[in-house]
Order: structure tokens, then sequence, then C-alpha cells
């Protein structure tokens, strides 16, 4: 095992918790660092249980729902890091942070729309609706779903 490969790898998750698949990226992007060198480090690494992909991935859950991201959103996120999530790992970060994708979408349009008066004018409310309905879609959220959100929240500001 390269030692210096090992050092560097240490040094790394000292700062912040990486998925298998990254850190191996991380590693081989370095040019002089083999890729067999960076596999038995990687197996050394898990042996003695410093590369924890169960924390990385509650982390990673826990990152992307406090931005507001829809689950089937960070799925995919996941996705291409190799990571693969169940039902059952979500529902425990809901518990932990106290909210669902519907207090999510909730706490969005109120993000959005803190700082803006709804307008009277239908055409002008509708433009603001299709702007705050493109953002809750763009974060992964469901069409019917995140329209209904916005037209309560809406129904009740006025």
């Amino acid at each position: 095992m390269n030692k210096r490969i090992y050092n560097y790898s240490i040094h790394l998750l000292a700062r912040q918790d990486y998925s298998e698949f990254k850190l191996k990226q991380k590693l081989r992007s370095k040019k002089d660092n083999l890729p067999h060198e960076v596999d038995e480090v990687i197996l050394e690494l898990k042996a003695k249980g410093l590369l924890k992909e169960e924390s990385y991935k509650r982390l990673f859950i826990r990152k992307w729902m406090m931005k507001g991201e829809s689950e089937d959103k960070i799925k995919k996120r996941g996705a291409m890091e190799k990571l693969e999530f169940d039902a059952e790992e979500f529902r425990v970060i809901e518990i932990e942070l106290g909210f669902t994708d519907e207090d999510s979408i909730e706490k969005l349009i109120h993000k959005k729309l803190r700082s803006k008066e709804i307008p009277k004018d239908f055409a002008a409310k509708n433009k603001l609706r299709d702007k705050v309905l493109r953002f809750l879609i763009s974060k992964g959220h469901r069409f019917e779903e995140s329209k209904k959100a916005l037209n309560q929240f809406l129904n009740a500001q006025s």
C-alpha cells in the first residue's frame, strides 16, 4: 500500500466526508497515483472504518433536503456519485429535520415570495405564479403538488 496516497486520503477525510466513488475520483485525478494503489488504499480505509458510506449518504440527503430539493432529485444527484438510497433513509431524515416534501414546498414558496408584494393585476399575478412554479419544479417537486401549494398560498394572501 502506498503510504503517500493513504496519508493524503486521511487528510481529505479529516476535512469532509467522501463517498467511495468521489474519493476514488479525487485520488485518481492525481497524475502519479496508480489505479491499483488507489484501490488498495480505499480497501484499507474501509477495513479501518474510516470511509463511512452510510454517514456520507445521510449528510448528502440532509444537505439537499435543507436546500429544498425533492426526494427524486436527490436520488438523481446521488446516482451521479454511484449512491443508492432507499425510502427509509429519507423518512429518517425527514423525521430528524421535522419536515416533509410538502413542508419543503411551502418553505420555498415563502422564501421566494417573502419580500414580494402579490400583484392584484391578473396578468402580473399569473406571471409571478408561473415564475415561482418554475422555481419549484427546478427543485424537483411535482407540478401538481407545487401548483396546489402555490395556489393555497396566493389565495391566503388575497
